[in-house]
């Protein structure tokens, strides 16, 4: 039992970061939590070195700086989960894929599973893009040159996955956006994808 989830998770290795990345995050905020409530309950007077009376646990400075680092800290996760952020929405908050097209990248060379490959607009897409060899990128550009999104491509066993919702109909070219090595700058496939429907 214990093997076959431990070779499951292997598979997922991403999943497996998210968990222990959650794990983490949860542990600073339950340290934080205790550590403030501590210091809290220890701000009575006492007497210190040389007679003086001096005031245990936080000063309000340094209590104003932790929760300020706090603060950032919550904010920026939340901002990075929401769905704000097309990534964010796209994998987390928009319906399971209608499509998964899986993309291999090996000696600078994008193999695609059909070319064109034809997306229906408005529908959410995942793409899976597994590399051989070296660190790639993979972006989805429209013809006039601007990026339509772009992630960078680990090598095996990592899988890299992104979820997108095509609304513009058209035509879209696939370059590397990652430099890895001397035949980089032609590593482009134009009118890789082909998006049909939505707006005319």
């Amino acid at each position: 039992m214990l093997v076959s989830l431990i070779s499951h998770l292997a598979m997922y290795p991403q999943f497996v970061i998210e968990v222990i990345y959650f794990g983490i995050i949860s542990v600073i905020v339950a340290f934080i939590v205790a550590f403030y409530i501590l210091t809290q309950r220890g701000g009575r007077e006492v007497e210190a070195d040389g007679g003086h009376e001096g005031r245990a646990g936080m000063e309000k400075g340094e209590r104003n700086w932790m929760l300020f680092l706090f603060s950032v800290a919550l904010i920026g996760n939340i901002l990075f989960l929401s769905p704000i952020l097309p990534s964010a929405r796209n994998a987390l908050y928009e319906p399971k894929p209608a499509t998964t097209i899986t993309i291999y990248v090996k000696n600078y060379s994008f193999q695609l599973p059909e070319t064109p490959i034809i997306i229906p607009a408005n529908t959410p897409v995942e793409f899976v893009v597994i590399s051989e060899d070296l660190v790639y990128g993979f972006g989805i550009f429209r013809k006039d040159g601007s990026m339509v999104f772009q992630m960078q491509v680990v090598p095996k066993p990592y899988v890299n996955r992104i979820v997108w919702v095509f609304e513009e109909p058209g035509a879209y070219d696939i370059r590397s956006t990652e430099y890895s090595g001397p035949q980089h700058p032609w590593m482009f496939v134009p009118d890789a994808i082909i998006v049909e429907g939505g707006k005319s």
